[in-house]
């Protein structure tokens, strides 16, 4: 036969359990049942990969370095620059491929630096300025009671301008 251990348990210990359990904690990160470890850390995936897979594409297609570039500006459609100071530039010309990596400001574009730049660079800014505004010009007619006669002088205006282009 075998006997059975019965065993008393007091209050007190009923009370050290209580403790015990309040000072533990009830862990709602155990992923098992009983006898299991706990999760430590929530694990999260990273975006190393993303990068290594860059890196082994640029090697494979021929990428070189570009050292010495100071600044990168690109201009957007939308009116805004975005500036990247002291770039890791990498580019396969053959690929017709161009990677600029670091950290990106986005801004408006003020129109004094822009000019000042674009000068610098050997770019005629003053007449493609003017360009835009005579096309622009000819594309939004002017705000009167007669539409039918400004619409005419408009056109008129308009063909005189590509005759002389």
């Amino acid at each position: 036969m075998s006997s059975a251990v019965v065993e008393d348990v007091t209050p007190d210990m009923l009370a050290a359990r209580e403790r015990l359990r309040a000072r533990m904690g009830v862990s709602g990160k155990q992923t098992g049942g009983k006898g299991t470890a706990r999760r430590k850390v929530k694990k999260t995936s990273k975006l190393v990969g993303d990068d290594k897979r860059l890196q082994f594409g640029l090697r494979s297609i021929g990428a070189a370095s570009i050292p010495g570039i100071e600044e990168v500006q690109m201009i957007k459609a939308d009116g805004h620059i975005i500036t990247f100071n002291n770039p890791k530039v990498q580019a396969a010309p053959n690929a017709n491929t161009y990677v600029i990596s670091g950290v990106g400001e986005e801004r408006e574009i003020s129109i004094p630096d822009l000019i000042k730049q674009l000068s610098a660079a050997g770019f005629d800014t003053s007449q493609s300025l003017m360009k835009k505004d005579d096309e622009d010009a000819c594309d939004i007619p002017k705000l009167v009671e007669v539409f039918d006669d400004v619409a005419e002088k408009d056109d008129d205006e308009c063909d005189e301008m590509e005759e002389q282009k």
